[in-house]
């Protein structure tokens, strides 16, 4: 694939993938508040509630991802990319007809087996990008994450507030139909696929071999902990915030405090892949994990939601740069004929995370 080609793919697939997680964004983190809207007023039975339907989409993804990368790197990866979006838009429309709280449990833990963009778009990015400029193109990704992030919870925010929490699952259900058509409109993969009786043995025999790969297992574990650190606190961020700001617009102060969050770390993604690709992805990652651990710390002794904001928002100086430097030393492990089942991989262990209580 020629300079220009790589450049094309990376340039659509982040308007895309920012597109989906604006999408994702208008909806997810306000599942707490959304409960209550669906007959739990009570707000520890809401947190309790928007845990267990986090906990449904993580589990249903973890085991749902290692299948999906290991048939990108035998059928494509740019068809999973399509499948994950067009599926998104689909089951996220649906969530927003749920009536009970038990309905929008069942919708959510489909939706974390049909979606998987991130590691997705990741494995395709990892397969048709130079390998020198891994950490730039994986922080350009990363930056989409959090850009959608950061615009999706604050636009979100203002529509639940003003029109009701259904009307936002209808919008980001568009949103990503549109991802999915640029994404089948402008990119393209030079796939070549494996020789006939070249398969390894099915995805278990395919897991475990990678699994003994130096330094893989441990890359692993630091995923799964870096997800962790996130998803123990965002089931109840906006019950917090709605603590914190005792206003009848928690979901627009939310948006705020997400969306400066988001909008750090994706300026923080975009300047640190770059660096990772001249001082190396494991000094990034290192230094990301101490301060992001560094920066966690305070925010239980807040008083107000601004003094939440200026936390979040140095936390998100060393999140932009966690994702991308892990997912560079990650794509390095393996040849990209496996990145796909890599990536789904780490997928797995990422989203395998259980619900905590807070």
């Amino acid at each position: 694939m020629g300079v220009e080609s790589w450049k094309r793919n990376l340039a659509a697939l982040w308007i895309a993938q920012t597109l989906t997680m604006i999408a994702f964004s208008f909806v997810f983190p306000f599942i707490p508040l959304f409960v209550q809207s669906l007959g739990v007023p009570d707000p520890v039975e809401a947190a309790d509630w928007a845990g267990a339907i986090a906990a449904a989409a993580a589990v249903s993804m973890s085991v749902a991802q290692p299948f999906w990368g290991s048939l990108a790197d035998r059928w494509g990866r740019r068809p999973m990319v399509i499948r994950s979006m067009l599926g998104g838009a689909f089951i996220v429309t649906v969530m927003g007809l749920a009536t009970s709280p038990q309905q929008l449990l069942v919708t959510r833990f489909v939706q974390g087996a049909i979606t998987g963009t991130v590691a997705a778009a990741n494995a395709l990015v990892a397969t048709s990008t130079p390998r020198h400029r891994l950490g730039f193109a994986l922080g350009v990704m990363q930056v989409a994450i959090f850009l959608g992030s950061s615009l999706g919870p604050l636009i979100g925010g203002i529509l639940a507030d003003n029109f009701g929490y259904r009307i936002p699952f209808y919008v980001a259900g568009a949103l990503m139909a549109v991802g999915a058509t640029i994404v089948l409109l402008f990119v393209r993969e030079n796939f070549t696929p494996p020789p006939v009786g070249s398969a390894r043995g099915g995805i278990l025999a395919e897991s475990r071999s990678m699994l003994a790969i130096t330094v893989f297992p441990i890359l692993l574990v630091v995923i799964f902990l870096i997800q962790f650190g996130g998803t123990i606190i965002s089931p109840v961020l906006s019950l917090f915030i709605e603590e914190l700001s005792g206003t009848q617009d928690a979901a627009t102060a939310a948006g705020v405090v997400l969306a400066a969050t988001g909008a750090v770390s994706a300026a923080s993604a975009l300047l640190l892949g770059r660096v990772s690709d001249k001082l190396g992805s494991r000094r990034i990652l290192t230094v990301c994990l101490v301060g992001a651990s560094l920066s966690y710390f305070p925010q239980c002794l807040v008083q107000q939601v601004w003094q939440l904001l200026l936390l979040r928002m140095l936390l998100g100086v060393f999140l932009g740069g966690l994702m991308p430097s892990a997912n560079a030393l990650l794509a390095g492990l393996v040849t990209q004929e496996r990145r796909g089942a890599a990536f789904g991989l780490a997928a797995h262990y990422r989203f395998f995370v259980p619900k905590v209580r807070c």
